[in-house]
């Protein structure tokens, strides 16, 4: 195995797990969001600048998972997989 491969190998392993930390931050902003978007509580009750920060900060990360997903598939084709 070469070590250019071998370097691709590790950089796409540090993409994967940064890829699954944002999975999982994502998530946690979408039941945060959805919590407050309560269907049953009145509009009154909602706290509009949570739900401001919680939907700019889960656009931004959604926004880099795919850049870091289009970046695992570039070093999938390179390694051949």
């Amino acid at each position: 195995m070469t070590t250019e491969r071998l370097i691709w190998q590790g950089q796409k392993q540090e993409k994967v797990l940064e890829a699954k930390r944002l999975e999982t931050s994502i998530e946690g902003l979408r039941s945060g969001i959805r919590t407050e978007l309560n269907p049953h509580a009145p509009i009154s009750e909602i706290n509009h600048d949570l739900l401001t920060q919680q939907a700019f900060e889960m656009a931004d990360k959604l926004i880099l998972h795919k850049k870091i997903c289009a970046e695992i598939a570039a070093i999938n084709r390179s390694l051949g997989i």
